[in-house]
């Protein structure tokens, strides 16, 4: 495999926060906080941060390791339960987003077709994505990463002319009790970011290209909230399932382009298929930590089709989905907040320099405390 870059890293993290909370986020955000609705998403990158900064300290323990290698050599008992923990989060996660895509492709792109058959399409593509590696994950993020953000980057100038300043009013008289109330939602889709030290080793990932990741991925969702509002207002983004979406379609250049909409969202969906791989991978990744002797690809295909099975069993309808949201992230913080607190404390980098020459050797770290 290839080096991985910091810039590959940095996009991973991007592209695994904004694509699906852009599209099942904002309106219950909006709902809740009203015009400070963006600041949700600041609280909530806040709280991630830390707890991405206690598992990049953890994971400095063994450098050559990622956290799921080092915890499962370091506790073998404890560190696979850790790891099929995290497993089955991120199984969740993954069954979530397949139903989130193809609910919003069949309302809005391709209401003849059956969710079922779109579902079904949807994982193909991600078992396919997911089977060539992370080389091939990485390699997409890649190639659509800076194309979404430069398009989100241009949004503003386009809309701008339709913009009313005045649907921001009041903007200093913040409801805090809203505000949090918002933050409760939107930390569980931002806090996935925190699989970064999991499966990237400290050699090649740092905090600082979290922070980088988080800080990009907070600003490009809280600008969409405010373009949202600016342009749609409080009240009538409220009341939409896909907010997001009505605002790409208010994009026009000149009049012989005003269904620039489909432009975009024929660059934001090869995004979101590479959301759903990162997940597919990450569970892959981790089974293979638990069972050595099984082979991630060939795991692809029946992970991804038993999620696909599982989006359709768990969830009635999107409106089902939706309203999931605010008992999801109680499940969530977990995995986001008491896990990793955990994990710094059982798995801390440690103090005595005489112990710090093993770089990653799990077994000279328990030869030298004996």
């Amino acid at each position: 495999m290839q080096k991985i870059t910091s810039r590959q890293i940095v996009l991973l993290g991007i592209m695994y926060v904004i694509n699906t909370t852009m599209l099942n986020v904002p309106s219950q955000l909006i709902t809740r906080a009203h015009q400070h609705a963006f600041i949700c998403y600041l609280l909530s990158g806040a709280l991630v941060l830390l707890m991405l900064f206690l598992l990049t300290r953890s994971s400095l323990r063994f450098p050559g390791q990622d956290l799921f290698q080092s915890l499962t050599s370091r506790f073998p008992f404890i560190g696979k339960v850790i790891v099929v923990l995290y497993i089955l989060f991120y199984f969740m996660v993954l069954v979530r987003d397949i139903r989130i895509i193809s609910d919003f492709t069949n309302v809005v792109l391709l209401p003849i077709t059956p969710s079922l058959i779109i579902a079904l399409c949807i994982t193909a593509t991600v078992i396919y994505i997911a089977r060539g590696g992370a080389k091939t994950v990485l390699g997409i993020t890649e190639l659509y990463g800076p194309i979404i953000i430069i398009v989100f980057a241009l949004m503003p100038i386009i809309v701008f002319r339709d913009f009313n300043f005045g649907l921001m009013r009041p903007l200093l008289h913040v409801n805090w009790e809203k505000t949090f109330e918002g933050s409760w939602i939107s930390v569980a889709y931002l806090g996935q970011m925190i699989i970064l030290p999991f499966i990237f080793s400290s050699k090649d990932y740092k905090f600082k290209y979290g922070f980088y990741s988080m800080l990009i991925a907070a600003g490009i969702l809280a600008g969409l909230v405010i373009m949202i509002i600016l342009l749609l207002g409080v009240e009538v983004s409220g009341r939409m399932m896909y907010p997001t979406y009505e605002l790409v379609r208010q994009l026009r250049i000149t009049d012989f382009l005003d269904r620039f909409d489909l432009i975009v969202v024929a660059l934001w969906f090869p995004g979101v298929l590479l959301n759903l791989s990162i997940s597919l991978y990450i569970i892959c990744y981790g089974m293979k930590m638990i069972l050595p002797s099984l082979s991630g690809k060939m795991m692809a295909a029946p992970i991804g089709l038993f999620a696909f099975s599982c989006a359709l069993w768990f969830y009635s309808s999107s409106i089902e989905l939706f309203n999931f949201n605010k008992e999801w992230t109680l499940i969530a913080l977990f995995f986001i907040l008491v896990l990793p607190l955990l994990i710094f404390a059982i798995h801390r980098p440690v103090k005595d320099p005489k112990r710090t020459g093993h770089l990653g050797n799990v077994r000279l770290e328990k030869a030298a405390r004996k």
